[in-house]
């Protein structure tokens, strides 16, 4: 079995993601902050807080430190703060497989007691189950923002070349 071919998501789907994610939260959920993880959960993030007209504000995992990965599991270098106390907090990523770092965000965000915590992101791809996702995707997804990344490194490469 072959591997399967990455599924590329241009600037309109994302927009159209990111506008069901934000309908369904506020009519089954209405959050009142919004928690996104750094990286592209950040991205999705500050799109689904604008379409809600709330503040979101980043939480931030990371297995690096200084760009070296030194880390086997990701450790929280960005903690949610305790504004989240009584309030109904949307946790956003951008993808999923197992869960592992949602499931990591939520017990840190449940310490502060808010009134509940929901999770979300645009593309679930394992067995974990968010609360709220967009589509499921099989195989690798490259977001909008991440083919930008590629075509300024393959910018740069041309220059570097010249």
């Amino acid at each position: 079995m072959g591997a399967l071919e990455p599924r590329k998501i241009d600037w309109p789907e994302y927009g159209r993601l990111c506008r069901l994610i934000a309908e369904r939260v506020e009519q089954e959920f209405k959050p009142e902050e919004i928690v996104a993880i750094a990286g592209g959960g950040t991205v999705v993030g500050a799109t689904v807080a604008s379409l809600l007209k709330i503040d979101f504000f980043p939480l931030r995992y990371s297995l690096k430190v200084s760009e070296e990965v030194v880390r086997k599991q990701p450790k929280l270098s960005l903690p949610p703060t305790a504004h989240l106390e009584k309030k109904k907090v949307l946790l956003i990523d951008d993808s999923c497989k197992t869960g592992h770092t949602i499931r990591e965000a939520i017990k840190e965000i449940n310490k502060l007691n808010p009134y509940g915590v929901a999770s979300a992101v645009l593309v679930r791809g394992g067995e974990f189950q968010p609360d709220y996702y967009a589509i499921f995707s099989f195989g690798p997804v490259i977001f909008p923002w991440e083919e930008e990344e590629n075509s300024a490194q393959e910018l740069n490469q041309e220059i570097l070349q010249k």
